[in-house]
């Protein structure tokens, strides 16, 4: 059922107001916030990671390195299958990226360019070798957030149930290398072997996104919520849960949006991605009167 066929049966319905009370009670709505909460959660605590390792285009690679096991994925399985197939070739992905973050900073950027073209260009191939799918592939790019079934939803929570685990698990260590990689590695601590785990917790959390906010759109959920958080948090714990908070409140803003009756259909999954942009213009302005004020 396409988007607009949901508007169409939301407005046969009784008239109501976008609320958290609409969103319990719409299966079709209940499903796609539960992901995003999830999803909130775990690239609120990557995105941290993300933004203190000034690893956004890294992000970026992996968002578009697992579209390869995306659309193998479907071609297999249909829905269900996208995001086993993206977790397997996050996996393989994250080790390239690793291994690739081993040579100099210029050759890091190089290496990390060539797995975003390689692994991309891969999966465009396959798209267009099944043309008969390739409308339904595009739209994964971008995402199909209100037709999440609950065997997606239980992957995609699953997906960043990992991701978290493996990042609170390592947190002290990953905050080290984050801050001094060579005074990481000169205090004992084995920096690829977190660069591996980053790398695998950033991949799973855009496999949870992709089958939500598609490929394309999974990378604000990554880097927008940690750079509001910067402007305000004191610590990287305290940035965490800032940015989980920041993605939580623009979920369901965007929600709302959505499903509240316009003239026209607007994509629910842009519609969160821009109230993540909201936010960040409101942190900056807030900041910026703060500091105005603190100097008068």
């Amino acid at each position: 059922m396409t988007f607009a066929e949901l508007l169409e049966a939301t407005r046969a319905g009784a008239q109501y107001v976008p609320g958290l009370a609409t969103v319990a009670s719409a299966p079709y709505l209940f499903r796609p916030f539960v992901m995003l909460l999830a999803l909130a959660v775990s690239a609120g605590i990557a995105g941290t990671l993300v933004n203190l390792r000034r690893a956004e285009f890294t992000a970026e690679a992996v968002s578009h390195s697992v579209f390869p096991g995306i659309v193998a994925g479907f071609i297999v399985a249909g829905l269900d299958g996208i995001v086993p197939g993206g977790a397997v070739v996050g996996v393989v992905a994250a080790t390239v990226l690793t291994l690739a973050a081993q040579r100099a900073a210029a050759a890091d950027e190089a290496g990390t360019a060539i797995v975003l073209s390689t692994f991309y260009a891969v999966g465009l191939v396959l798209s267009l070798a099944h043309s008969d799918k390739s409308g339904q592939l595009e739209a994964l790019m971008f995402g199909r957030l209100l037709e999440v079934s609950p065997e997606r939803l239980g992957q995609a929570l699953l997906a960043c149930a990992c991701a978290v685990a493996l990042l609170c698990a390592t947190w002290p260590a990953q905050l080290a290398v984050a801050y001094d990689r060579v005074l990481a590695r000169a205090s004992g601590i084995r920096v690829q072997r977190y660069d591996a785990v980053f790398n695998v917790a950033v991949a799973a959390t855009v496999v949870a996104g992709a089958s939500a906010v598609g490929v394309l759109l999974v990378v604000g959920f990554l880097v927008v919520p940690a750079a509001s958080a910067r402007l305000v948090a004191r610590s990287p714990r305290s940035m965490a849960c800032w940015a989980t908070g920041v993605a939580a409140v623009s979920s369901y803003a965007g929600m709302a949006v959505a499903a509240a009756p316009p003239s026209r259909p607007v994509s629910p999954q842009a519609c969160v991605v821009v109230a993540l942009l909201v936010a960040l213009v409101l942190t900056v302005a807030g900041k910026g009167l703060v500091n105005r004020a603190r100097r008068h």
